[in-house]
């Protein structure tokens, strides 16, 4: 009896043993719960960050262009400035759909501060574009003389500025005009020096992008790669010879930073998509809606405050579906994961996204612009449902096995 219940046990631990075995993956020794979370991974960077940061810094070059001929017209005409217009505002759309993965690049080189800060100093822009010498510079050399501004006046917000005003593109006749902002008063500077000081930021913001796109993708366009090389900007993860893309792909390799590949998972919800969640509920929108600081609101010359906030929880929906423009998530995406392994958690996330872009489609239909009434009920209600989509990611990422 004690010999047949001994084999029995052994057999037994056999075929526990195999089953183990069986559940690991190729060479990696992956669970397939790793497994799922490699390939949701790999999904993730490829169709989303790699996507995303490729859109955006060919549209930073775009709308470069577009503003280096502003710049250098003899004759200004609408149409040009409609068109730099709309590719602003593609620009745009495209860095706030990669919100979600601010971590990395965007962080450790301070891109994100440096290009998307607000608001913007208006006094100390009408100081600086009513004195030649600095105009001048900035037609010379571009930027490599944005510096002499300040970085309160950098990035997508002062172009902005320059480009959009009460909601609406800005015209032949006020570019052609003295600036009227109140802070300009007396100082009289020219729409010309304005869009002097447009191109020398647009490179400067290009540049940014071309950076961020290379730090992630090891194969960035070699013009990019060459640009941040000429301006001597870090693209490498930790001064090694990887990018971040590689980085996180080498997840539970030596030299990542990542140990396992459910901190992947975890980095994913969590670091990029609660982020930028509570970022949008508690600051971007909370702060104005508070009265904490009336000011502190995102575009607010192109009125297009609930437009950013949308492609917010966009960015947020193509890092769970794995594709970027996604609406269905992907079957080897890390919503489908989740699925798979955490059904309660990935149920609550479908409810609350849709419920968090739903709430900002209706801020959007209300037609009635943050910038002017940013204590609607319905941006209340915007803020309640962005809360809930924040709390829904965290107990995935909680609920995460080591």
């Amino acid at each position: 009896m004690k010999k047949t219940f001994k084999f029995l046990a052994i057999a037994a631990a056999l075929l526990s043993l195999a089953a183990c075995e069986k559940d690991k993956e190729n060479s990696d020794e992956l669970t397939s719960y790793e497994q799922t979370i490699k390939t949701a991974a790999g999904k993730y960077v490829d169709n989303v960050i790699y996507t995303t940061y490729g859109k955006l810094a060919e549209a930073g070059e775009t709308l470069y262009d577009d503003l280096v001929a502003l710049r250098d017209a003899k004759t200004l005409t609408q149409s040009a400035i409609d068109k730099a217009c709309s590719d602003f505002l593609a620009a745009r759309s495209y860095w706030e759909q990669s919100e979600a993965f601010l971590f990395g690049a965007a962080t450790d080189f301070s891109i994100d501060p440096h290009i998307d800060s607000w608001p913007l100093d208006r006094q100390r822009l009408a100081n600086n574009l009513s004195n030649e010498s600095v105009v001048a510079d900035l037609l010379e050399e571009g930027a490599g003389a944005i510096d002499e501004v300040g970085t309160s006046a950098l990035g997508f917000h002062g172009i902005e500025f320059i480009l959009f005003r009460d909601g609406a593109n800005r015209t032949v006749d006020a570019l052609e005009a003295d600036e009227t902002a109140e802070e300009f008063a007396g100082k009289k500077v020219s729409g010309r020096n304005e869009l002097i000081f447009a191109a020398a930021v647009a490179e400067d913001l290009m540049t940014s992008l071309f950076q961020l796109n290379v730090s992630w993708n090891p194969n960035a366009p070699k013009a990019q790669q060459e640009a941040v090389e000429e301006a001597e900007l870090n693209c490498t993860v930790n001064g090694t010879d990887r990018t971040y893309g590689e980085n996180l792909l080498g997840a539970a390799e030596k030299g990542s930073t990542y140990a396992t590949w459910q901190e992947v998972a975890q980095t994913v919800l969590v670091a990029g998509c609660a982020n930028i969640a509570n970022e949008v509920f508690s600051s971007k929108m909370g702060q104005a809606n508070s009265g904490e600081d009336p000011s502190y609101i995102e575009s607010p010359y192109s009125k297009k405050s609930f437009v950013d906030f949308y492609d917010n929880i966009l960015s947020i929906r193509n890092s769970l579906y794995g594709s970027f423009g996604a609406t269905t998530a992907a079957s080897d995406s890390f919503l489908a994961f989740l699925r798979d392994n955490h059904k309660d958690e990935a149920a609550a996330i479908e409810s609350t996204l849709k419920g968090a872009l739903d709430a900002l489609q209706a801020c959007i239909d209300s037609k009635v612009a943050f910038v002017d009434n940013p204590k609607a009920a319905t941006v209340d209600k915007a803020i309640d449902a962005i809360s809930d989509l924040n709390d829904a990611l965290e107990h995935a990422s909680a609920a995460i096995k080591d």
